[in-house]
């Protein structure tokens, strides 16, 4: 067995683009042809556009934008993630994954006691003596890793989990999955995820709740999560942070 704290996110794909929104606004409204549409595309267009469709509210156009993970994390943070009903999900199965013969991972916070893992452990597997998997998988605790597929799309991911799943008030480890989600949408769709980022305390009325006064509610759930769960990976926000924005 092997016991970890740092819940792990790998983009496996991503599709759209918000060089393609742009182009179709002129594609659908214009009626120029798409070559002309393509060749007319600049960095400032695309950024002024995506600001636009932001500000006015004309969120659905995101969903033309979206993205693929492999997520690891525990049974408990899995159980939480798939409540997000607009994506498309395939998990690892405890019912025909036999951990006898693949080793079992746990994810737990910083410090917590293995003790009690290992027991679990070790009741699965006198029970497999016996029975299935999915008798077996009865005795493991949430803390057991699940590895599962994810896709959403843009305005899903930033508007929608981001503002939930990113704030102090959501646990700790799906907010870490969340903040390195939140990095990848900040590289693959640079001009929105900037938007959202300035915008996260207001896009959810308990994004800052129990989060003490005079701090930058963003930062103090992300200090908190890498407290419990480990430094994230990548944090291309810093920049803005750097720049007071």
């Amino acid at each position: 067995m092997e016991v970890f704290n740092t819940p792990r996110v790998l983009l496996v794909g991503s599709w759209g683009s918000e060089g393609l929104v742009s182009a179709l606004t002129d594609a659908l409204y214009r009626g120029a042809s798409w070559e002309e549409v393509l060749s007319a595309q600049t960095q400032e267009l695309v950024e002024r556009r995506i600001g636009a469709f932001y500000r006015q509210g004309h969120w659905s156009v995101f969903e033309f934008m979206g993205a693929q993970f492999i997520v690891e994390c525990s049974r408990a943070c899995h159980t939480q993630f798939i409540r997000h009903r607009l994506a498309s999900y395939w998990s690892e199965s405890q019912r025909y994954v036999d951990y006898t013969k693949r080793k079992i991972r746990f994810v737990v916070p910083v410090g917590f006691p293995e003790e009690p893992l290992r027991r679990a452990y070790e009741d699965y597997v006198k029970l497999r003596e016996g029975f299935r998997p999915e008798y077996a998988r009865m005795a493991l605790p949430n803390a057991a890793a699940v590895l599962f597929a994810v896709q959403m799309n843009a305005r899903e991911l930033l508007l929608n989990f981001a503002p939930l799943r990113c704030a102090y008030t959501a646990q700790a480890e799906i907010r870490h999955v969340c903040w390195q989600m939140f990095a990848h949408a900040w590289r693959l769709w640079p001009a929105l995820a900037k938007l959202v980022w300035q915008d996260l305390p207001q896009l959810h009325r308990d994004f800052c709740t129990k989060v003490p006064r005079g701090e930058d509610c963003r930062l103090y759930a992300i200090k908190d999560a890498e407290e419990k769960h480990g430094p994230l990976p990548d944090k291309p926000w810093l920049a803005a942070v750097a720049y007071g924005r």
